[in-house]
């Protein structure tokens, strides 16, 4: 296999398993029918563990790579986490502003009846999956997108920061935008598709800039805060 082709199945290999996640989840796992929903939960599940598995195997045995955790270079010092806090700080206040310019033309009260209806109904199950969000799936989605997703682009394109970057980006945006539309009008799964891209061009930024996926998912970390704080809100305190 060629130097191009290698990296091309590998991208084609992953990059839509976490959509097709998703989709199991919001059309299956929901359904009445018992065997819908556990094969919707199964698949989901199936998905979580090939997005985490499938770029560490691959990175070892088809690439021949060594094992890592994608540390910050030697006396990098505390800079690299502050511009990744920073940067989510800056992009959370851009993000609320944003919701409140949308308020007046959100259904509040259908956006919260669609959250409560995935389970998120209570501050017992907020709270954990907010938990969830912060320590473990961003950094899995780091470790997929800036890392596996951005170096395997930087082989199909020639090392090109750019079109490595925009891929990853799109990849990232894709399967949140098929997430928020499973719940939400499109017109705002497409308004929250741009936000997440612009997170996006914040994350691999920092990813190329210091080599490491921990200043990006130190901005990603604050983002979600965010986001699921206002999740919470309206799921459980406006509606």
């Amino acid at each position: 296999m060629d130097s191009r082709a290698r990296p091309l199945l590998a991208l084609v290999l992953l990059i839509p398993a976490p959509s097709i996640g998703v989709l199991a989840n919001g059309l299956l796992a929901e359904s009445n029918t018992a065997s819908f929903a556990f094969l919707g939960l199964a698949i989901w599940a199936l998905c979580k563990v090939w997005i985490f598995g499938f770029p560490a195997i691959w990175h070892i045995r088809i690439d021949g790579g060594e094992r890592g955790y994608s540390l910050l270079a030697e006396g990098s010092g505390f800079r690299p986490w502050a511009e990744g806090f920073g940067l989510g700080l800056v992009l959370s206040l851009i993000l609320l502003i944003t919701f409140l310019i949308a308020r007046p033309y959100v259904d509040l009260d259908n956006l919260g009846e669609s959250i409560r209806a995935v389970g998120l109904d209570s501050w017992s199950m907020v709270i954990p999956a907010i938990l969830f969000w912060v320590f473990v799936n961003s950094v899995i989605e780091e470790y997929v997108y800036r890392w596996f997703i951005t170096e395997q682009a930087s082989g199909l394109f020639g090392g090109d920061p750019l079109r490595s970057g925009a891929l990853s980006v799109f990849a990232f945006t894709l399967h949140h935008f098929v997430a928020v539309a499973l719940v939400a009008p499109v017109w705002i799964a497409l308004l929250a598709a741009s936000a997440v891209g612009i997170g996006g061009v914040g994350f691999s930024w920092l990813y190329h800039r210091h080599n490491s996926i921990w200043p990006a998912w130190a901005c990603h970390a604050v983002l979600d805060v965010v986001v699921f704080g206002g999740v919470a809100w309206i799921a459980l305190v406006a509606t």
